[in-house]
């Protein structure tokens, strides 16, 4: 009997032992698709880590923003957005810290639960017509003036791929433009020198002002990382019109 109990205690201690290299592993590789939460910060966000690109969308919002990779000191890894800010630092054990505006010095995230892939259904041209509209009658309330949204409609009717970057990019210049609406100066910028958005499929995403006319050019061979996202739309905005 003696026999028999040192061996279950020694299975237990195996198995205790296995258990423990099991949850390391886990922390210092986290899931490819996960939900995170903080436990210091009402924040939550899917990180998406199945491809070349991170992708990355905060809860109650439609934005995915694509992130970048870049080395960080002592072995870490941070992810960053088109306009340069830091958004996560991953250490080298796994542990991973966000930031944002709200939280500049960071605050620790885990993965609560796995999630499917960010991958965004094509809309249909009407949809994306009809986006286009209603921001439209959203900046006017908001500046009291007419800003068109102009694309080649036609050209991406037939093309999925194309519907879908180009659904973002005037989403993310909407979300910009509300922004940047939201405050005096910023509202009387768009308002004395804004007249047209006009989206153009290019080789790469990046934004330009001629004259009253802003575009806003995206790639759909760089898929979501095809177009700006709202944060490098209004930091560029900001910086034209100060």
């Amino acid at each position: 009997m003696q026999s028999i109990a040192r061996i279950l205690i020694v299975v237990a201690a195996l198995l205790t032992s296995a258990g423990a290299m099991m949850t390391r592993a886990y922390e210092r590789e986290p899931p490819r698709v996960a939900h995170y939460v903080s436990e210091y910060a009402r924040v939550g966000f899917i990180l998406d880590r199945s491809g070349e690109l991170a992708k990355l969308k905060f809860d109650g919002s439609e934005e995915i923003l694509v992130l970048r990779w870049q080395p960080a000191a002592g072995g870490d890894r941070l992810l960053v957005r088109d306009d340069g800010e830091v958004v996560l630092r991953i250490s080298g054990l796994g542990g991973m810290t966000l930031f944002t505006p709200a939280i500049r010095g960071g605050a620790p995230v885990a993965p609560d639960r796995v999630v499917p892939p960010l991958l965004p259904p094509p809309p249909s041209i009407a949809l994306v017509r009809d986006i286009a509209g209603r921001i439209m009658m959203q900046l006017r309330a908001e500046t009291g003036k007419e800003i068109f949204f102009e694309a080649n409609w036609n050209a991406v009717s037939g093309d999925p791929g194309a519907r879908g970057i180009l659904f973002d990019a005037i989403r993310n210049a909407g979300t910009a433009l509300f922004d940047l609406a939201r405050s005096g100066p910023g509202r009387n910028a768009l308002a004395n020198y804004l007249n047209r958005v006009r989206f153009v499929q290019s080789r790469s995403a990046n934004i330009v002002l001629q004259g009253d006319m802003l575009v806003v050019n995206f790639s759909v061979e760089q898929g979501l990382a095809g177009r700006p996202s709202s944060f490098a739309i209004q930091r560029q905005l900001r910086q034209i019109f100060r």
